[in-house]
């Protein structure tokens, strides 16, 4: 049974932070909160020692953050300690202390950084960064009971107390599907790539396709470093009239040589047209020439498209070269192209096919407001990734001033709200976003479903998230069914209104 969560539990960590705060700030100044403040308070001199408040310590929280501040990844580190650096100001915790590790962007330097980080106190670790990194340093945050909030989103790192903060391919992948699903769109093609990418996209597709009726009815994956898109796209699509032409003129040379053959009575090869297979027949040299005049004078046709909707999870150029192959292969304009947050950058207007795709992104009117902040103070805007550190750290404040980082509150159900909207941490290691659906236009994109803005439900959770070769399996695709097979599986009711298979069926299943 689906459970509604209470909206009064999420916490607001950074928007709220973010609306208050405007133009450059001098990122170590002093704010105060004048209608807090009370005059008659502050004269504890002449009251005397008596009225003075005891001062009660507080007991100070130690979060480690483990980027490369060295080496070849040394830049984006410091993206990130930046934008911590921002969120530890903005929140003005009165708890908690930040600690800055590098990692030298490898996994050793992960895994020493990781350790000294638990020798000097920390009780939650912020990042770090890479896959490699994070299964370094698993074995001793495990052994100190100390949880790992990182930017990778690998999956075969999470859980047993490692969550990703990151906005998770397959999430997006169900999300965008589930939503054209919806729309009608239920028998969908995939175009991904030909690695644990395009198992992550199958699995997160062919989940949403059969929680709402649909199917996959095509799948392709290419080499992600070659350029030869088109033999990947060409094995989705219908043949095209010119290729038909081609086979069509090839055939009737091929029987047009066998002249000879047939005359001397030979068989000559010819397609069977119900198993599709070449079988030796014999023919007569009168019935040879009729069956290539019928073939010369048959007006070709195209044969429908087996989808009505295509995932394309792609970025940058090569999202524009497949979106140009759309355009090469005529797919109709009734045939819906759908993305994720990887469009958002890549300007998909500017390939005509893409004009009307629809893609699942995050909120953006978070990190706009972030972005702007950062330049601001830092001269130079920051990549996506950077509003993930951002909100790391406020979690981490506010746990730290709200109880601590224990299993319940880093995965309370409620979530919580951050630069990139709504987010919740699940226990299995995955995080869960709230997205939005934007449609492409040629001018910029519009909002066609607007993100949660509270969690509805409590988390589901599938036994699997990722299983290697996924892309291949026999499961993945279902092949739709002729008219003639349809029309095979209908359903007589009898007059006591009970639904009985029909002959064909009932003979298929004994």
């Amino acid at each position: 049974m689906r459970q509604k969560i209470c909206r009064s539990f999420v916490f607001v960590v950074a928007l709220s932070v973010l609306a208050s705060c405007r133009g450059g700030i001098p990122m170590f100044s002093k704010r105060v909160d004048q209608s807090a403040f009370h005059v008659a308070d502050a004269n504890i001199a002449e009251k005397g020692e008596e009225a003075a408040p005891a001062i009660v310590p507080v007991e100070m929280v130690r979060v480690g953050m483990l980027v490369p501040l060295t080496g070849n990844s040394a830049k984006l580190g410091e993206v990130l300690r930046n934008a911590a650096l921002m969120s530890l100001f903005d929140i003005s915790s009165q708890r908690l202390i930040l600690q800055f590790y590098d990692t030298q962007g490898t996994a050793e330097g992960a895994r020493a950084a990781a350790k000294l980080a638990i020798s000097q106190g920390v009780e939650l670790i912020i990042g770090p960064v890479y896959s490699q990194a994070v299964r370094a340093i698993r074995p001793a945050t495990h052994s100190a009971d100390i949880g790992v909030i990182t930017f990778s989103s690998d999956p075969s790192n999470l859980g047993d107390g490692v969550y990703t903060i990151g906005a998770l391919t397959s999430q997006q992948v169900e999300h965008i599907v589930r939503f054209a699903c919806d729309k009608g769109y239920k028998r969908l093609a995939v175009l991904s790539q030909d690695n644990a990418t395009g198992d992550i996209v199958s699995m997160a597709a062919k989940s949403a396709v059969d929680a709402c009726g649909g199917m996959i009815t095509k799948a392709a994956f290419y080499d992600p470093k070659t350029d030869d898109l088109q033999t990947a796209v060409a094995s989705v699509m219908p043949k095209m009239l010119e290729d038909l032409e081609t086979e069509r003129d090839d055939e009737v040379k091929r029987l047009e040589k066998a002249r000879e053959q047939v005359a001397a009575g030979h068989p000559v090869l010819m397609k069977n047209e119900e198993t599709g297979e070449m079988e030796e027949r014999q023919m007569s040299p009168e019935q040879l020439q009729a069956t290539i005049e019928v073939l010369k004078e048959t007006e070709l046709q195209r044969d429908p498209f087996e989808f009505d909707a295509i995932l394309i999870p792609e970025e940058g150029s090569r999202l524009r070269s497949l979106g140009a192959l759309m355009s090469y292969y005529d797919v109709p304009a009734e045939i819906k192209i759908l993305g994720t947050s990887q469009w958002s950058d890549s300007r998909p207007a500017r390939e005509p096919a893409l004009i009307g795709g629809w893609f699942s992104h995050l909120p953006s009117a978070g990190f706009a407001d972030f972005a702007k902040r950062y330049a601001d103070i830092y001269g130079e805007k920051p990549p996506r990734i950077a509003s993930q550190a951002y909100d790391a750290v406020a979690l981490a404040a506010i746990l730290a001033e709200t109880g601590g980082f224990s299993y319940e509150n880093l995965t309370t159900v409620s979530g919580f709200k951050g630069v990139d909207g709504l987010f919740r941490l699940l226990p299995n290691g995955l995080s869960e976003r709230g997205l939005q659906v934007l449609g492409v236009e040629k001018k910029g994109f519009v909002t066609l479903s607007p993100a949660l803005e509270v969690f509805e439900t409590v988390p589901t959770f599938v036994p699997d998230v990722y299983v290697k070769g996924f892309r291949n399996s026999p499961d993945l695709v279902t092949v739709p069914e002729t008219p003639e097979e349809a029309a095979d599986e209908t359903v007589v009711v009898d007059e006591n209104g009970s639904g009985q298979q029909s002959a064909a069926e009932g003979v298929q299943n004994q």
